[in-house]
């Protein structure tokens, strides 16, 4: 697949503030989380359980993305939302470990996950995903020895989920630098705006053309098709 065109001025701020940390999203970066347990399952379940609690909006009763679902309850306006998510939360939680046992690995995200250590870069996760399953994948791909930096997955309080930058925010503050010296690789809006909201600099990961036009809308002016391009980027 071709890479896709990246702005060159962009490029070049990029390369000269000096990049010290690499922070990777789990689910399309990293893997497939959900590439033998559809994420529609999760969603499934997440609905059936508002819908026992009639709390399922009819907007996303046709949703299939259990992050979104999760994200919209917890910032929404009911009196009890705090703690129907809280439930979603630990629900989807389990759904991912379930997924993480058939999880595919990202074609040229374990070269990249290698290059950049070689080049004494330090490495991170900053995921909508619960820890558990992020530890789950990298334990198995043996990739986590790799990662000397902060893992932070999705947080107890659903929202501060992406696209709010507190867990970006967190990373940087754990790798003890300057949010101009990270470079965070997504592959959704909800990466974009985090990043945009922590000053980090950001790399647009996106395959399809659905996902490039997302990354188009969300301003991203750094976008590649294949994460072994996101060594390119870099001085």
């Amino acid at each position: 697949m071709v890479q896709l065109p990246v702005d060159e001025a962009s490029q070049a701020r990029l390369t000269s503030v000096g990049i010290e940390c690499v922070l990777l999203d789990f689910d399309g970066p990293i893997c497939r989380l959900f590439a033998g347990h559809p994420a529609s399952v999760a969603a499934s379940r997440l609905k059936a359980r508002l819908g026992d609690l009639s709390l399922l909006p009819p907007e996303l009763a046709g949703t299939d993305d259990p992050h979104g679902l999760l994200w919209e309850i917890a910032t929404g306006s009911g009196g009890n939302a705090r703690e129907v998510s809280a439930e979603l939360n630990a629900l989807l939680a389990k759904e991912e470990v379930v997924a993480a046992a058939s999880a595919t690995v990202t074609p040229g995200t374990a070269d990249l996950v290698r290059g950049l250590r070689a080049r004494g870069l330090h490495l991170g996760v900053v995921s909508n995903n619960g820890w558990e399953a992020i530890r789950n994948v990298l334990l198995a791909t043996h990739l986590l020895e790799l990662f000397d930096g902060p893992i932070v997955g999705r947080p107890d309080d659903a929202r501060l989920m992406k696209p709010d930058g507190f867990m970006l925010r967190e990373a940087v503050k754990q790798l003890g630098t300057k949010p101009e010296r990270c470079l965070f690789v997504g592959d959704s809006w909800r990466d974009a705006e985090a990043a945009r909201q922590v000053g980090v600099n950001f790399v647009g990961y996106a395959k399809s053309a659905r996902k490039r036009r997302e990354m188009t809308k969300a301003n991203a002016k750094r976008v590649v098709s294949r994460m072994q391009d996101v060594m390119g980027l870099l001085p």
